[in-house]
């Protein structure tokens, strides 16, 4: 699975521009690092469909809204879906058609060892390159305030041999030659989507197992209201 992540990037500008996408001046001065992202957080997601060639990076409330089923009024919603069902799961079926995403990351949690003494590890790029994870979103009206609030979900799949110790999933991770790919809006005939949605699939594989480091971090993070740059200050390298 994938339940806690980073994006410590300084600015929305830094981001963007490492993505060559757009941003607002809004988002730009609600962004700010985050070392322990979690559920129902705010984070960043990288969107296509801005134009010809263009895409944009824009907020967006973790936990994917649940339609259907016994938890369709869990206000958390759904924070990761299975990228091998996803498409053909009736809550995500629309979105993985018309709503796929990019969740902007520099690294992710998981936590390995034996149950009572679980270290907390960070996965990451071993130069802490932007990783980009392949997400589903769509837009939700919250019952209450009636405001309309963009949600996502991380799709996960099977861990390669880095995450395998610590967890059996780990999010898709979209290699860069993907991303243009998983971002193009699907066809309107039904048939060119089903080529589409057979094509996407093959896109959502564990991560290549050289892409990753694990550092071992503070317990810290265990705590989802620990939010700081110390979280990640790991002293040794693992696998």
């Amino acid at each position: 699975m994938c339940g806690r992540f980073t994006l410590t990037r300084t600015s929305l500008r830094e981001v963007a521009e490492a993505l060559e996408a757009d941003f607002s001046a809004d988002d730009a001065a609600a962004y700010r690092p985050r070392f322990n992202v979690a559920p129902t957080d705010r984070a960043w997601l990288l969107v296509g469909d801005q134009g010809p060639g263009r895409r944009a990076v824009v907020g967006a409330r973790w936990g994917f809204p649940q339609e259907y089923g016994p938890r369709q009024d869990d206000p958390v919603g759904l924070i990761n879906a299975r990228a091998e069902t996803a498409a053909d799961k009736p809550t995500f079926r629309r979105a993985f058609l018309h709503g796929r995403c990019a969740v902007i990351t520099d690294g992710f949690y998981e936590w390995g060892g034996a149950r009572g003494h679980r270290q907390p590890l960070w996965f990451h790029t071993p130069r802490r390159e932007l990783l980009l994870l392949g997400g589903l979103w769509r837009e939700h009206t919250d019952d209450d305030t009636g405001e309309v609030q963009r949600r996502f979900t991380v799709l996960t799949t099977e861990a390669n041999a880095v995450v395998s110790p610590a967890h059996a999933r780990m999010p898709v991770i979209l290699p860069p030659a993907a991303v243009s790919r998983w971002l193009t809006p699907a066809p309107s005939r039904r048939p060119d989507q089903e080529r589409l949605v057979h094509e996407l699939r093959g896109l959502l594989r564990p991560a290549d197992n050289a892409l990753l480091l694990a550092t071992p971090v503070s317990s810290r993070v265990n705590n989802a209201k620990h939010d700081d740059p110390s979280l990640i200050e790991g002293e040794r390298l693992l696998f």
